[in-house]
């Protein structure tokens, strides 16, 4: 079933940022990103780090642009227990570069529509 089949039409916001200036940059394609400057993310987080967006192609070279889609429906891998789908919370990064996990406190970032626990991804409207 595609996107939109059921609520509707699914509105996305994809900007363009870029790696960091110095050190290891490995990046791929669907990575959870959080932002650490003026339009710069990186995947290299710690546990419990703030979601940004996700990467929407890969990145290996400092100083280089990537589009990080920062509103509308992500999959994410999962680290760790199963998000909770209750129409609140959301997920944090975690110590896993490019992906995320239930936050140990808060509601996290976004809100958790779909788990699946077999693949163990979650989809989060940002």
């Amino acid at each position: 079933m595609a996107f939109g089949d059921i609520g509707g039409p699914i509105t996305e916001l994809v900007i363009t940022c870029q790696t960091p200036s110095s050190g290891d940059v490995s990046i791929h394609k669907g990575d959870a990103l959080k932002l650490t400057g003026n339009y710069t993310v990186t995947n290299a987080t710690d546990a419990e780090d703030a979601l940004f967006g996700q990467a929407l192609g890969d990145a290996s070279e400092n100083n280089k642009a990537v589009s990080v889609k920062v509103r509308g429906i992500c999959t994410f891998a999962y680290t760790g227990d199963a998000p909770s789908v209750d129409g609140v919370n959301g997920v944090v990064a975690s110590a896993t570069d490019g992906s995320v996990k239930a936050p140990a406190s808060g509601n996290g970032t976004g809100i958790n529509v779909y788990v699946n626990s077999m693949a163990s991804t979650v989809d989060v409207l940002l």
